[in-house]
């Protein structure tokens, strides 16, 4: 008996649940104060390494590191895991 390919595309309600998540996760991102957020979105959005934002922030690598640490720690806190 030949196997039925399964359908790769989510259901609507996963559909409904992922935008859902990912309009939390964009609000909760402007949420965050300027200096988190700006460290974030250069690492996380911009694909910079975290060198080349202590440069563009002008701030040490080891501030990079733990700004990026609380702006994650923030974001865990406050958008739910799917």
């Amino acid at each position: 008996m030949p196997e039925l390919a399964s359908d790769p595309s989510p259901s609507p309600e996963t559909e409904t649940v992922d935008r859902q998540l990912l309009q939390k996760t964009h609000t909760e991102i402007q949420r965050l104060p300027v200096r988190l957020r700006e460290a974030l979105i250069l690492v996380a959005f911009d694909g910079r390494s975290q060198s080349e934002v202590a440069d563009i922030m002008g701030v040490s690598e080891k501030a990079v590191e733990s700004l990026l640490y609380r702006a994650r720690k923030a974001l865990k806190e406050k958008v739910p895991r799917a």
